[in-house]
């Protein structure tokens, strides 16, 4: 199932971009192995989960939704439940 996670502005969480998730590997699709992902410093909400707290996502170089399923945290369960 396609899903479209929106990328959201650090503060006041206006839509800046969007994604659609890691690829079938688990990685970012849009940058290397090992690079920092662009979502880095951003919120992340799934598209249409009005009620649900956007996630926060670090400086990191995985895919927060990869690691969010290899971990299953429960507070996370609104961005990986497409």
């Amino acid at each position: 199932m396609e899903r479209e996670i929106l990328i959201l502005a650090p503060g006041t969480h206006g839509v800046v971009g969007s994604c659609g998730g890691p690829s079938a590997d688990g990685a970012c699709p849009r940058v290397a192995i090992g690079e920092m992902i662009p979502c880095a410093g951003y919120a992340l909400a799934l598209s249409g989960a009005r009620d649900a707290r956007p996630y926060e996502v670090p400086r990191m170089t995985l895919c927060p939704l990869t690691v969010a399923q290899a971990l299953a945290v429960q507070s996370d369960w609104t961005l990986i439940a497409a």
